[in-house]
């Protein structure tokens, strides 16, 4: 069963680093997300954005 992980704040430090580590767990379904794709302040995206891809785990790498 291929998990499926959100990651926001891909654009940067260490959403970057998560995504380089990425090749090394093909067994995951790793999600990138900036602002322009989502923006995690606004509830009715994210709601909507988790219906459409069911991520089981977030890592907010996001940061003002």
């Amino acid at each position: 069963m291929i998990k499926t992980i959100l990651v926001t704040g891909a654009n940067g430090q260490l959403g970057n680093e998560i995504r380089a580590f990425a090749s090394h767990f093909p067994t995951l379904n790793i999600l990138f997300t900036n602002r322009n794709e989502l923006d995690i302040t606004d509830n009715d995206a994210v709601k909507k954005y988790f219906l459409e891809n069911d991520p089981k785990v977030v890592i907010n790498c996001a940061a003002y």
